[in-house]
């Protein structure tokens, strides 16, 4: 059985880093530099070839040139493709003896490929966990850090919100005291511009008839007196 390690360091293909991004500086609740530079790293998608793994495990393709590959040629060919398992069976083993082989080397090639198809599928499988876990942690991380964030700023509205409340609260105040005292103004002013009431005015023509009577009132008066005194 072949074992693991035939291609320790050929699990993927090399690839030329990238550089990192540039940093951009936050006066204000600032993002963990770290963590962001992190998450462009990664396992690559651009996973090996068959022919790329069967070369990191060290098969090579049989002398005689009979290997399974040309044994599923064989098979998928316009001659065989339509026959029994008997008669693609018969025809196989009679082209491996004509080339020297046996059933045996065969089936040692093949589970020879079979293994390190298998190996390379469950490395890859261990990398895809690994790196799953190392994501989930990360997106632990970032979300703590949102959160944080986002808390930071949600104090920084409220505060505005008490700043808003407090300045309109204030203007309030100032506008009902400019109410009591306009009022006051008001008044002021009411008392300076009325004006007392006046006394009715005389007809100038009823003036010198009242004089008269009153003169004629009093030339009579003696006149009256003597007449009475004569009479008596």
């Amino acid at each position: 059985m072949e074992s693991k390690g035939f291609f320790p360091k050929l699990w993927r293909r090399q690839q030329n880093d990238t550089g990192a991004p540039d940093k951009v500086t936050s006066k204000e609740a600032p993002v963990n530099k770290s963590d962001a530079a992190e998450g462009f790293s990664g396992p690559q998608t651009d996973l090996l070839s068959y022919e790329d793994i069967y070369h990191a495990a060290g098969i090579l393709s049989p002398r005689s040139g009979y290997g399974i590959h040309k044994v599923v040629e064989m098979l998928n060919s316009d001659r065989l493709r339509d026959l029994s398992k008997d008669v693609k069976r018969a025809s196989v083993l009679m082209a491996l003896d004509a080339a020297g082989t046996s059933a045996e080397d065969l089936l040692q090639d093949a589970t020879r490929r079979q293994l390190a198809l298998d190996s390379y599928a469950a490395g890859q499988q261990k990398q895809l966990e690994e790196f799953e876990a190392r994501k989930a942690q990360e997106n632990a991380q970032i979300q703590a850090e949102l959160d944080r964030v986002t808390a930071h700023y949600a104090e920084r509205i409220q505060r505005n919100h008490d700043q808003i409340a407090r300045e309109k609260e204030t203007l309030r105040n100032w506008q009902m005291a400019k109410q009591n005292e306009s009022q006051r103004i008001a008044e002021v002013i009411e008392l300076c511009t009325k004006q007392p009431a006046a006394a009715p005015a005389r007809d100038p023509q009823s003036a010198p008839s009242a004089a008269s009577s009153s003169t004629s009132a009093t030339a009579s008066t003696p006149v009256q007196a003597a007449k009475a005194s004569a009479g008596s």
